[in-house]
């Protein structure tokens, strides 16, 4: 190994094209410590530094035989770990814009959509128990709460009294009440 050590980083290179992990070994002693301050002065975490650097060198070892390194050793090395703090960034804030888009639809799309269902089902519940009330009954009702008209104005169209109205509302709540309960609890 001593020998590595008095080697140029040119020299290294071509050793690791000819596959000599001894030559690897060499290059991660000069340089580990160096990225690692590099990369944790970019990152100001130093677990994700460290995995940075040792990514880096994991990639260089999985691609020995055809490394493509231009130019000084030293100058690939630190814009390979700049490169990583970048990719790993920009992979972070896509996943983060997936957790908060997935977030989002979840807060309002799901119970959106829930709550459109249960409107519509409501709707036909509704319409359903509307049907089963007596003529007069349904009819009162219906001008009350779909024409919103008063119980004076409902008195005045229907010829009858206003307590009559009243009555017939107050009992078409009450079995509209029984039949939804359902949905009230």
């Amino acid at each position: 190994m001593n020998a590595y050590r008095n080697l140029s980083d040119s020299d290294l290179v071509i050793k690791m094209n000819n596959h000599d992990v001894a030559a690897l070994e060499e290059v991660y002693l000069r340089y580990w410590a160096m990225l690692y301050q590099h990369a944790r002065k970019m990152l100001n975490d130093d677990a994700t530094a460290e995995d940075t650097t040792h990514d880096l060198f994991a990639k260089m070892l999985s691609n020995m035989g055809s490394l493509n390194i231009k130019g000084e050793l030293s100058a690939y090395l630190y814009r390979s770990v700049r490169n990583h703090v970048i990719n790993q960034y920009h992979k972070s804030t896509h996943q983060q814009k997936y957790i908060d888009s997935m977030k989002q639809y979840y807060d309002e799309g799901v119970s959106l959509t829930d709550d459109t269902i249960l409107e519509k089902e409501l709707k036909i519940r509704i319409e359903k128990a509307l049907t089963t009330l007596p003529d007069r009954m349904r009819e009162v009702f219906l001008l009350s709460r779909r024409d919103e008209l008063s119980y004076r104005e409902i008195a005045a169209t229907t010829s009858i009294s206003e307590e009559t109205v009243r009555t017939q509302i107050k009992r078409a709540l009450k079995i509209l009440r029984e039949k939804l309960a359902i949905f009230f609890l």
